[in-house]
């Protein structure tokens, strides 16, 4: 799947503002804001795969993950604010 393709799925846009706003989020977390979907699911791991965002397993009993934007995706987020404004 291309970049163009990932941002098309539905979720990419919010998924990629939430984590603007917070330095690390776990999954439960993103899917508290966004909502829970195989679509939700899929967009996440295509943005780690372009390296927009960067998945993280938390060493706890019960190996919670957690996401956050590389530089790439905070570039990315700040490409599609600017897109938006016009």
């Amino acid at each position: 799947m291309d970049i163009i393709h990932m941002l098309a799925l539905r979720g990419t846009r919010k998924i990629l503002l939430t984590l603007e706003k917070a330095a690390k989020m776990r999954y439960s977390e993103i899917v508290k804001v966004v909502g829970y979907s195989t679509t939700t699911t899929r967009a996440l791991k295509s943005m780690e795969r372009h390296g927009i965002v960067k998945r993280e397993v938390l060493n706890e009993p019960y190996r919670p993950v957690s996401y956050a934007l590389t530089d790439k995706g905070r570039k990315l987020v700040t490409f599609l604010k600017e897109l938006e404004s016009l």
